[in-house]
């Protein structure tokens, strides 16, 4: 099986601002297993922790996501490089990962122009971007949010 690696860029400065007026309603997808290897190797922030395995969150599994999604605020509002007003204003993909047994959801978020027609079924890496992509971990168990990272500009 072929798999494609989409990395974007923004060029423009200030683009990010402008991107923001043309949010449309949230949007988000649970990517295959196969695809996680790829938004596991980040260019412009951290990458996910190293993970033993992959699982695939079931549609409960990510109502509750998107209900706590809001309590992400909070810890995005810790950094100084950006933050996020709606976290629900980003097109999200979601990969189930087993780290040290336990399962978590990474989710890979970005603004929707940042996107391709392919974005729910293939990984996107946004590269260079500042705040117009960013990262998290989601721990199903306990509804909480860690590992939060911006993309930042080399």
């Amino acid at each position: 099986m072929r798999i494609k690696r989409w990395c974007l860029a923004l060029l423009v400065p200030g683009c990010a601002s402008a991107l923001a007026g043309c949010a449309e309603a949230a949007r988000f997808a649970v990517l295959e297993s196969d695809q996680t290897e790829l938004v596991a190797e980040q260019c412009s922030r951290p990458n996910p922790p190293h993970y033993e395995s992959t699982w695939k969150p079931g549609p409960e599994i990510i109502q509750q996501l998107e209900l706590d999604l809001p309590a992400l605020k909070a810890l995005a509002s810790g950094h100084d490089e950006a933050h996020i007003t709606d976290s629900k204003a980003y097109d999200r993909q979601y990969f189930g990962i087993v780290v040290h047994d336990k399962r978590l959801i990474y989710i890979n978020a970005f603004q929707p122009a940042m996107a391709n027609k392919d974005w729910k079924y293939y990984a996107i890496v946004v590269c260079d971007s500042s705040t117009g992509a960013w990262g998290a971990l989601y721990d199903p168990a306990s509804h909480g949010f860690s590992d939060f990272a911006f993309n930042l500009s080399p």
